[in-house]
């Protein structure tokens, strides 16, 4: 018997797999170290121009518009209220009768026993006198009845003064601003009755803080915004600074008038806007372009060619999104404003906005980059479109 040779075929289905493994494996790999290679793109970064001009500081202050000149009248005396003729809003003249206090029903009993009193005295004197000149009584007592007489006559005048009723009358040209009675109402000694304003004497009163109270002066000129004329900001000047800081807030009272014709109505909330420091002539930088370092040194990156190269600056003064540079930064400089957070000294960077030159080099952005809007060439009218 012949003995069965194996066979030397492998399946027709493993063959195709065992022949592209290592093909396969050789392509992954070269796909691998090629993916290595690839460069880092460069950060993408803003720049602007550091400017030499002058820089203002302006602080906002709240206050509300106030009268100056106001008169809250008192009851001199208690008793009903007579007769009350004004109510809030009314205009009035000077020397016209507001309110009327009445006080002789009241005070006619004490008259009458005043009046009865001065009557004993005088008739106690006379008798003290016959009794003088005869010798029994000597002359110390007639100096002691001649007072007491006088003593009762000033009781009865005052009560005279008493007996008639309270007119309380308007001091000067005004508004009535708070009325507190009507008529039937019985007011006790100094009860407020009526107050009134002059709508001429409205200022804008607010309070500074201590930090910033020095930097104010009078006639100091302002800007202006009510809540009553929404968009519209109105000229005005400071006119008064009080001597003295308030002991429990630590805040100056300051007083502006505004200067444009406007309707204003006492209680009126106002914010004003008022310099505070200038400096003439400041090289500027957006604040975007300052970064402060964890040890509190603040820095930023100027564009020197196509690094990144950063300058320890010293600050003059910050004014909203511009910061006014002491030291560090010079005029015309270019910095970076924006992509600046993650930068090193002396990255390469690519400017927003600038084409790289053809050919790969890189080029220098000073002098050639614009701050804002696209570097694409300009073309001519004959010139093809790309």
């Amino acid at each position: 018997m012949s003995k069965k040779r194996p066979s030397l075929l492998f399946p027709v289905s493993v063959l195709p797999s065992v022949l592209l493994l290592p093909f396969a494996a050789g392509c992954g790999r070269e796909r691998a170290e090629g993916g290595g290679n690839a460069p880092k793109p460069m950060p993408l970064v803003q720049i602007a121009k550091a400017e030499r001009r002058e820089l203002s500081k302006t602080a906002t202050f709240t206050g509300s518009v106030e009268p100056v000149k106001v008169a809250r009248m008192a009851s001199p005396a208690e008793g009903p209220i007579a007769a009350c003729t004004v109510r809030e809003g009314d205009s009035v003249r000077k020397g016209q009768i507001l309110v009327k206090v009445g006080r002789s029903r009241i005070a006619e009993t004490g008259l009458e026993a005043a009046r009865e009193e001065f009557r004993r005295q005088e008739t106690e004197f006379q008798r003290v006198e016959r009794l003088v000149k005869s010798g029994f009584l000597p002359s110390e007592q007639l100096e002691v009845a001649r007072a007491n007489v006088k003593r009762a006559e000033a009781n009865v005048a005052a009560m005279e003064t008493g007996a008639s009723d309270y007119e309380i009358a308007a001091p000067w040209d005004g508004v009535v601003s708070k009325v507190w009675v009507a008529e039937g109402n019985f007011v006790a000694p100094r009860a407020p009755l009526v107050e009134m304003i002059e709508p001429a004497s409205l200022v804008i009163r607010m309070s500074v803080p201590e930090r910033q109270a020095l930097a104010l002066q009078t006639n100091q000129p302002v800007r202006v915004t009510l809540d009553a004329y929404p968009n519209r900001r109105f000229n005005g000047r400071l006119i008064r600074l009080y001597p003295e800081l308030e002991r429990t807030t630590r805040t100056l009272t300051a007083e502006a008038v505004v200067e444009d014709d406007v309707k204003l109505l006492s209680g009126m909330f106002a914010r004003v806007d008022v310099t505070v420091q200038t400096l003439p002539d400041a090289v500027t930088v957006p604040a975007s372009a300052l970064l402060v370092l964890p040890n509190g040194e603040s820095v930023s990156f100027i564009l020197e060619g196509d690094k990144a190269v950063r300058r320890k600056v010293k600050v003059a003064m910050e004014a909203g999104e511009t910061v006014a540079i002491e030291s560090g930064i010079q005029a015309e400089e270019m910095v970076i404003s924006r992509g600046n957070e993650t930068l090193k000294d002396g990255a390469t960077v690519q400017v927003m906005g600038l084409k790289k030159p053809e050919g790969g080099g890189s080029g220098s952005a000073t002098g050639t980059v614009p701050v804002r809007g696209s570097a694409e060439p300009l073309r001519g009218k004959g010139d093809p479109a790309s």
